[in-house]
C-alpha cells in the first residue's frame, strides 16, 4: 500500500503539472536570421539592438564577406534577411534562387584610401599604391564588395592589380585592422569603417571619376517562416531611427539616383 509520504508527493506534482497547464503563456517570438556583408557590422549590430528593444522579436546576425553571405542566403533555407555590400549580391541572388520578395536601399558605402598614421610611406594619391615600397592591402574581389570596387578604381587609374601582389582579405574589416596594425601601408575600404579606426590612420580621398560607390541594399527573402517579423525589420531599417543609426554609424545615406536599389556597375570576377 503506498505510503502517505508518496501520496502527498504525488497529489503535488499532480497540482503543479495542473497550475502550469492552465496559466497562461506568452506567445511564441520570431527569431530572424540575418546573413550580412561584414562591413555592415557596426551599424547592423546597434540595429538588431534597437528592432529588439522596440519589438522583442530576435535576431541573430552572421557577417562575413558580401560573396560568402550570398551563397548562404541562397542555400540557408531558414534563412530570412540578406543585407550584402552592394545591390548587385541581391540582383543575383534573385537570377540564382529568385528567392527575394522585397527589398529596399539602406545606405550607401564610398571608398577611400587608408594609411597608417602619420602616413610614413608619403602617399598621397591611388596612383601610389604602384609603387614597389608599398605593401597594399585589397579585398578579394570574389569574397567581398570593397575588392570588386577596388579593382576597378585600380583598372580607372591605370593600374593592373595583378602586378601588385596585394595582401588580399576576405572583409573589409581586416583591411582596416592591417593597416591600423601596420602589416600594410594601405589599403582602400569604406569610409565608414574609418569611424572605429580613425586614431591609428590617416585618409587620403578617391576622386569622383576614379571612384565607385555601393548601394546597400537589405532584401527580405521568400523562404522566411517569419515573413511578418522580417517585413517589421526592413520598415524599422527604413525608418527614421534606423537611418539615424546607419548614419551615426558613419554610412552614408542612400543616393537619389539608386532608390529603386539598381546594381553598381562593377567589373565583377
Amino acid at each position: 500500500m503506498p505510503s502517505r509520504t508518496f501520496l502527498f508527493g504525488s497529489a503535488l506534482i499532480a497540482i503543479l503539472v495542473l497550475v502550469w497547464l492552465i496559466q497562461p503563456r506568452a506567445p511564441d517570438v520570431p527569431t530572424l536570421r540575418l546573413f550580412a556583408g561584414a562591413g555592415l557590422r557596426p551599424a547592423v549590430e546597434k540595429l538588431v539592438a534597437g528592432f529588439e528593444a522596440q519589438t522583442g522579436i530576435r535576431v541573430e546576425a552572421d557577417y562575413g564577406g558580401s560573396g560568402l553571405m550570398l551563397a548562404r542566403a541562397r542555400e540557408d533555407r531558414q534563412a530570412d534577411l540578406f543585407l550584402p555590400g552592394d545591390a548587385w549580391y541581391v540582383a543575383r541572388l534573385q537570377s540564382l534562387a529568385s528567392n527575394v520578395a522585397a527589398q529596399a536601399v539602406v545606405a550607401r558605402l564610398v571608398p577611400i584610401m587608408i594609411v597608417a598614421r602619420g602616413n610614413p610611406k608619403n602617399l598621397h594619391s591611388v596612383a601610389d599604391l604602384a609603387r614597389p615600397d608599398v605593401r597594399v592591402g585589397l579585398g578579394d574581389p570574389k569574397a567581398c564588395q570593397i575588392g570588386c570596387v577596388a579593382t576597378q578604381i585600380l583598372h580607372r587609374a591605370g593600374i593592373a592589380p595583378e602586378t601588385m601582389h596585394p595582401q588580399e582579405a576576405l572583409t573589409v574589416n581586416e583591411l582596416g585592422v592591417w593597416v591600423k596594425m601596420r602589416s600594410v601601408d594601405a589599403a582602400i575600404v569604406w569610409d565608414a569603417i574609418v569611424t572605429n579606426i580613425a586614431a591609428d590612420v590617416d585618409t587620403i580621398s578617391i576622386p569622383p571619376e576614379l571612384s565607385i560607390e555601393s548601394e546597400v541594399v537589405l532584401a527580405r527573402l521568400t523562404q522566411s517562416h517569419n515573413p511578418a517579423a522580417a517585413e517589421k525589420f526592413m520598415v524599422f531599417a527604413k525608418s527614421f531611427e534606423g537611418c539615424a543609426i546607419f548614419q551615426k554609424a558613419g554610412y552614408r545615406p542612400p543616393s537619389d539616383n539608386h532608390a529603386n536599389g539598381a546594381a553598381t556597375p562593377v567589373t565583377r570576377p
